[in-house]
Formats: C-alpha cells, structure tokens, sequence
C-alpha cells in the first residue's frame, strides 16, 4: 500500500474526556501528501524543496487549517521511492497481458556529461489501444559499444521477464545502436565486428548547449554524411527498425546539401535569426508587427523550416526594414525570396509526416508507406511548379529511393535485398490492416491496373504468410495457394479490390480462414479509428497479427521525449540532484498515467 511509508504513529489527542480516533485525519494527510507529490513535485516539475517554503506553508494552511507540514528529506527517501515501487507493480502487470512489445532504445549525455540509456516499451493491449511506458531509465558507465548496450538492454528485458516478447527494436542510425541489435537480442560473435572507429563515444562529444553557445552561421556547412556512416541497414532476419522519422530527416539533410544557392540563402536567414534573438531593437519591431522569427537548432532540420517559414511570414517590405536594424545588414533579394517560398512548399510535407508518425499515443507503423507514396507524388507534381529549387526535388528523389529502398522496391514490384533499408515487410502490412488506409492510397500512385493487382496479391501474401507462422493455423503453401485462388476467381477480386461496397457480415460474422478474413476485412466500408475498429472484430487471425504488428513505432521519438523530460528535471538550477532522485522523477514523469 503506497500510504503506509507515510503514515506516521502518533498518539490519540484528548478532547475532553474522550479521546479521538486519528485514523480519517492520518489518512486525509497521506492524501495531500500525495496529491503534492504527484501533481507539484511530478507532474508540474516543482523543486522537492516548495514543500518547505513558507509561502507554500502558508498557502497550504489557508487551504487545510489541519494541515501538517512536510518535508523534502520525507518526500525525497520515502514518498517518492514508494511511488516508484508501485508504478514498476503496475508496468510489470501490464506487461504480463502484453503478447508482443516493441522498443524504442537511445543514449543520452545530462549537463554533468553522465551518460543514461532509455528504453521505452509499446503493445496492442486487450481493448485494442496502444500502451507506452518507461521500462528503465539507468546510468550508463560502460563504453558505449554495441555489445555493451546490447547486454544492458538483456538485463532490464530479464528484469521484466519480457525477451522473448519482444517484436522488434526502433533505435536511431547510430553504428552502435544497428550493430548492437542487428542480429537480435542475443550477440553473434561470429557476425559481429566492432568497429571501434564507428563507436557511439557519447563521452566525448559537446553538450547542444554549449554548441550552440559557439554557434556561428556564417560558418555553418552541411554534415557530408558519408555512404559508409549509414551502409548498415537493418537485416530482414533482425529484431531492429530505423527510425522513421530520423531517416526522413536525413534525406532532407541530403537535399539541401547538395544545392549551394539554398545553402547560401538558408545562410541569410540564420544570420537574421540570430540577431532577432540578441537585439533588442528587432525583438520591439517584430512585436510590433505581431510577429516572429523561430529559434534555430541545428539538431533538427524541422527547425530550419520553421525558421524559413516564420521568415516570409514577415512580408519583403517590413523584412527590409527590420534587416537594418543589424548590425552587419543581410539583403534578401527577390530571387532570395522565391527560393524560400519553393523551399517550404517543397519541404511542407516532409514537416506534417514528421510530426505525424512521431505519436506515442496513436499507432504510427502504418504511417510509413503512405508518407512514402505521398512524398513521392508531392515531389512529382510540384517539380512542374518551380523556377528555382528542381535541383532539390531531384536531390530528394534520389535521397529517398537510396534511404527507404526496400520500400520503393516493393512498390515498383522490384525483388527486396535483405539488407535494404526498411525492407520489412511489417511496414506494408501494417498500412493494409489500418481501416484508415487499406488500399486506398494507391491511388496516389497511379499505377497500371495489372501492377497495382500484383502489388495488392503481394502484400496479401506477406500477410497471408505472417500469419501462417502460427503452428495452429494452415501451413504456408496451404494459404499461398488459397490466396491464388482467391485472386483467380473474378467475383472474389472485386470484393478483394473494391471498398465501396458495404458488406453487413465483414466485420460481425467469427470467420477462421486467413483468406477469407483479409477478404471481409478489404470488403468492410468502415472507416473509423484503428482501436475502435480492432475492439470489436471478430478476425481472430488478423487480430492477432494485428496485436504484434502494431506495437510497432514509427520513429525512436518515445525515447527522445523521456530525455526532453530528464533536461527539464535536471536544470541548470538543480544541478546537484542526486543521481537516484534523479532517475525516479524521470521514472515517475513519463509514466504519470500510472500514479
């Protein structure tokens, strides 16, 4: 019981003759003293220490008479210790109903240069929703070799007694993070060199803080990210998936590297950015037109779109006149202007898909091939649009075919090297049995008629097969052959490949064949959200693939927020904090749905 570490014996006070029961009023406390701790230490990222400031004190009196104050030494070895020891009860059970779980795993350096690594656990629960916690959240001494992490992240598996649970692991493309897990959760010494050139050496590198402290535009060159820094994909016979959203953001680097006027534009406009973060003069112009000019972080390109966008917000004319108030005036040309408008109307969707797939509250997996299909007919259509930037769309072009390979192979009806980027098949799978997406976004594509069949008897089959992995259902060749049939015989095409046709027993009627199933499920015209959908079908089979496809995430960004909240707990001011408080307030922070 989390109140008993709390309450405190005292003796009974005597009113009269009569003395009280104080058990209501013991009670009563240990609630307050856990609403303050949840809700001001925890939720609202108080220091320990409010609780004993006399302002708080006094506060608290006026709000309870009764109230007995606490203190930060109660708090820090009691109250919030028991907190963590109920909310790791409750992750452990829930992780016992979870069939199959995905990680999201990464490394991070605090302002006292102390590594930690995070892993983050994903599952379909019963009622078909997506669940995300914080499994561990630990200091990481060791080198940061990929059999190191790969040993730490075994032990917190063994210590939830989830390994063999586990579906797949999203990391980002750090060469330490692809070896480590590119074999599975068990290391192969036999196909495993390190590399020690390519270690992930956090140790050594500079804090953001201070980089962009010494941060100087004028001196700014795009990373040369060498074909060699990133040959490593993932194996289709690995458990690890790249991250989606970092593979998307390095195509984007890929693009503007290689065209030098937008370079030197983008340039002009990290000088003005700058500036309108230093001087005083352009900080009252541009509240005086209502606007502003975004903060650049040279970690994301999304901030260099959004630092463009908040540019031509502003108007040529009120631009002009605010660049005079510089102290080295930058001039924005015409040409300066449109290039700008064609770089953000280029890299618009490339920012809304970012932001999309890197949910932790939704399902993001099925996300990935129509981003794909999308941002490749965005760059079709809009190339005949443009004056200036055709160079980037075709940088673009080439940069996704390379990155997302497996992908575009699949969809040109191109055979699938196994060790081509995002050459997992889960990825179509996972669009297909989305009631958001099924097939509808092939038309995108355009394709001729006999292709696009082909592709859609392709991603059945990988379904159909997925599926067939289960002992208990029919074998492989049973199924292949069903789904030749299935696709043979006109009448069940056009039930296969038409969505506009309402079927009332698609999704209410228990069906057992895996072929029959995909077929009520591509027939049903129900388009409303994954678990509403999910919750009430009776596809058995798909279900069940379902559960284990979609605890997949699109993007390692889970695990990038725990380390958003641990830079908040761990100020500038509160730099001194113990490094086991440390980690339970980033514990207890992201998993402040179970307190």
């Amino acid at each position: 019981n989390e109140h008993e570490y709390f309450t405190e014996d005292r003796n009974g006070i005597e009113d009269g003759h009569e003395p009280i029961d104080l058990t209501n009023i013991k009670e009563k406390e240990n609630r307050i003293i856990l609403s303050i701790t949840k809700n001001l230490i925890i939720r609202c990222n108080l220091p320990l220490n409010l609780v004993e400031k006399p302002a708080f004190r006094d506060f608290m009196k006026e709000c309870n008479l009764k109230y007995r104050p606490v203190s930060t030494k109660r708090l820090k070895h009691d109250v919030i210790p028991s907190l963590t020891s109920t909310v790791l009860t409750r992750i452990h059970e829930k992780l016992i109903t979870a069939d199959h779980v995905t990680l999201t795993v990464d490394v991070w350096s605090d302002r006292r240069c102390r590594s930690f690594i995070g892993i983050t656990c994903h599952f379909i629960d019963q009622k078909m929703s997506t669940q995300a916690y914080l499994i561990d959240f630990f200091r990481f001494k060791s080198p940061h070799t990929s059999e190191n992490i790969q040993q730490m992240t075994d032990e917190v598996l063994e210590r939830f007694n989830i390994k063999k649970k586990v579906f797949r692991i999203v990391t980002d493309n750090a060469s330490s993070m692809i070896k480590a897990y590119k074999f599975g959760l068990s290391i192969d010494t036999e196909n495993v060199e390190i590399d020690e050139r390519n270690q992930f050496i956090i140790e050594n590198d500079l804090m953001i803080e201070d980089f962009e402290e010494h941060f100087e535009p004028d001196n700014l060159q795009m990373v040369n990210m060498s074909s060699s820094d990133f040959d490593e994909y993932e194996d289709s016979s690995s458990v690890r998936l790249s991250c989606f959203a970092h593979t998307l953001q390095l195509c984007i680097r890929d693009g503007l590297k290689n065209v030098p006027y937008i370079s030197k534009v983008l340039g002009k406009c990290q000088i003005l950015g700058k500036c309108s973060n230093q001087s005083s003069k352009i900080a009252n112009a541009l509240e005086e037109l209502n606007k502003h000019i975004s903060k650049m972080n040279i970690t994301r390109w999304n901030s260099e779109y959004m630092l463009m966008k908040s540019i031509l917000s502003i108007g040529k004319n009120d631009l002009d006149s605010i660049v005079k108030l510089t102290d080295n005036p930058v001039t924005f040309l015409n040409n300066d202007f449109m290039v700008l408008e064609e770089v953000v109307d280029i890299l618009e969707p490339f920012y809304d898909i970012s932001i999309k797939c890197q949910s932790d509250t939704i399902v993001t997996v099925s996300i990935v091939v129509p981003a794909i299909v999308h941002c490749i007919t965005h760059l079709l259509e809009i190339r005949k649009k443009l004056s200036f930037c055709t160079k980037l769309v075709e940088q673009l072009h080439v940069s996704i075919d390379k990155r997302f390979s497996g992908i575009i192979h699949r969809l040109n009806l191109i055979n699938v090297e196994r060790n081509e980027p995002f050459n997992d098949p889960l990825y179509f799978m996972a669009t297909i049995l989305d009631p958001s997406f099924k097939f509808y976004w092939l038309r995108d594509l355009n394709l001729p008629i006999n292709n696009e069949n082909r592709l859609k008897q392709n991603i059945i089959q990988l379904i159909v097969d997925e599926i067939s992995q289960d002992s208990t259902l029919p074998s492989p060749k049973a199924t292949s052959k069903a789904v030749s049939v299935l696709l043979t015989t006109s009448k069940l095409k056009k039930k296969l490949f038409v969505y506009n046709e309402y079927d009332e027993k698609s999704n209410d009627t228990m069906v057992s064949d895996p072929v029959a199933e995909i077929d009520s499920y591509l027939n049903d015209p129900i388009r409303t959200r994954f678990s509403d959908y999910w919750s009430t079908s009776r596809l058995t089979s798909l279900k069940k693939l379902v559960k284990r496809i979609f605890s997949v995430q699109a993007s390692s960004a889970p695990v990038e927020r725990v380390f958003s909240h641990a830079g908040l707990i761990l100020s500038s001011r509160r730099t001194n904090m113990s490094e086991q408080l440390f980690k339970d307030l980033v514990f207890l922070k992201v998993n402040q749905s179970l307190l």
